[in-house]
């Protein structure tokens, strides 16, 4: 479809944007310009500096020169957002959700919650979207939720006009329900909306994108069409150089002797008969779409969760009914899919990486300031931590860097089997490949085991020795050595 032709005046533009943290230079003179009717992706590395942009444009940050213009009379109500934590409560019912940021249509003194639910579905409807408005949020799919979020956000906006900022918003969907966003995303351009639409599906970017706006370091380093462009050379616009996606891992062969995991016929909320093996040196993927259950296996596998059936055996142990403590005490050790119960929020850098191991920096019984300086500074090193200070709260770190700390607090305890959820959901390219190159370096140097619970097709298929597919709960497939593709991954996943 062809986007309209630009207006004469942008909807939003940026004039030499600076903005420090300590020494940290964030952004650097930042020019750039948004126009109504179109799509602008916005994309770097993490840490490049463009959740610092979004930040400023949404006056959590204050910039430190510069200055912002919005073309409409509204100020600050121009301008939108929807954040990977989409802001729903999940109990309350989608009327009182699309409310939430504006009043309620009273009557004699009370919410009318007929008329509530009427402007409700009316709004929702312009979306496709069909279903009981007084029902809770909670009880839609990913996908609908997304745009309730979106449409909301809408609502907020001038009648024509305005921008409206997404950050990942198809991060947490499978590829059918991100292709129904990404329909719903491109209409709003008919509206005369100026979408800034963040994302590190570069696909995704290519397919829905009218302009590209790149940021490194802090630096401006590309903005214009994003016709001519195709991935490769996003790629190297956004890291700097060429490198290699899904280099594809050439498994050892088959192993023989007792496995370092079994998961002996689990059953759980989802799970039903779940039987898989993990053995030293070896990186297991489990592929599936939202709901398959993957989650939930690793919550069962690391204690978190309990199993209604079958037994989880560790280093010939049985322990199924031993505790999460006792099982981080055995050696494993499992990086959450919400980054943020990965790390302690507020927290410093330095705290958070020997959080997972007090006793590796205690000097008699308590904390010592200089080894906890000692180890935070080597991991910081060699995890290859972007980060303005060790003393900085883990919150100013990018996406990306906050994984590697959550990789790096558990490097601290030696662990033997690695359990990760969606490890690079929402890290750009070339923190994902470093992120996985650390993995496959740890698993193969220390004989450790990993198991990979992602919905990233490409990443299993280029780093793991086996991949099993789980469809609703259970085990429906198994790849291994020159069977795992993504073109096979997608086939087995979702069945064409």
């Amino acid at each position: 479809m062809a986007a309209p032709a630009p207006a004469e005046k942008p909807a939003l533009e940026v004039r030499g944007l600076h903005k420090y943290f300590g020494a940290t230079h964030a952004l650097r003179g930042v020019d750039v310009a948004f126009r109504a009717g179109r799509v602008h992706a916005l994309l770097g590395a993490n840490g490049s500096g463009k959740s610092t942009l979004v930040k400023i444009l949404a006056g959590y940050h204050q910039a430190d020169g510069g200055e912002i213009f919005y073309s409409h009379d509204s100020g600050a109500n121009a301008i939108a957002f929807v954040h990977q934590d989409l802001g729903l409560v999940p109990t309350l019912s989608v009327t009182e959700n699309l409310a939430l940021t504006r009043s309620f249509k009273m009557w004699h003194g009370a919410i009318s919650w007929p008329e509530e639910n009427r402007r409700a579905q009316e709004l929702l409807a312009e979306y496709d979207i069909v279903c009981d408005v007084r029902q809770p949020v909670g009880s839609l799919g990913p996908a609908e939720q997304t745009t309730v979020a979106i449409a909301r956000a809408i609502a907020s906006l001038p009648a024509s006009g305005g921008v409206l900022v997404l950050d990942e918003p198809t991060a947490r969907l499978p590829v059918s329900e991100a292709d129904r966003l990404l329909r719903t995303v491109r209409g709003l351009t008919r509206r005369g909306v100026a979408i800034l639409y963040i994302s590190h599906r570069l696909d995704e970017v290519l397919a829905i994108a009218d302009e590209v706006t790149v940021l490194r370091d802090g630096d401006l380093v590309h903005h214009g069409p994003i016709a001519g462009l195709d991935r490769r050379t996003l790629v190297r616009l956004i890291v700097g150089r060429d490198i290699e996606e899904g280099i594809r891992h050439e498994a050892a062969g088959d192993w023989v002797g007792q496995p370092l995991l079994a998961v002996e016929n689990v059953s759980g909320v989802r799970l039903r008969d779940v039987t898989l093996a993990v053995a030293p040196g070896e990186v297991v993927g489990i592929a599936g779409l939202v709901g398959s259950g993957r989650s939930e296996l690793g919550r069962l596998i690391f204690g978190l969760q309990k199993s209604t059936a079958g037994r989880i055996v560790f280093d010939g142990r049985d322990i199924t009914p031993v505790s999460t403590g006792a099982r981080v005490d055995l050696g494993i050790a499992y990086v959450p899919q919400e980054r943020r119960n990965g790390v302690f929020s507020g927290l410093p850098v330095s705290e958070n990486l020997v959080l997972a191991n007090l006793a590796s920096a205690l000097k008699g019984f308590a904390l010592s300031a200089g080894r906890v300086r000692e180890i935070a500074e080597g991991i910081v090193r060699d995890y290859r931590v972007k980060a303005a200070g060790i003393e900085f709260a883990i919150d100013t770190l990018s996406g990306g860097n906050q994984q590697k700390v959550s990789l790096g607090k558990w490097m601290l305890r030696n662990p033997r089997m690695l359990i990760l959820d969606e490890p690079t959901q929402g890290i750009d390219i070339g923190a994902r490949t470093e992120i996985f190159a650390t993995i496959r370096q740890l698993v193969a140097e220390r004989n450790m085991g990993a198991l990979v619970l992602d919905s990233d097709l490409d990443i299993l298929a280029g780093y793991c020795d086996r991949v099993l597919v789980m469809t609703r709960g259970r085990l429906t497939s198994a790849l291994a050595n020159g069977e795992i593709t993504p073109a096979a991954l997608s086939h087995a996943v979702y069945g064409h």
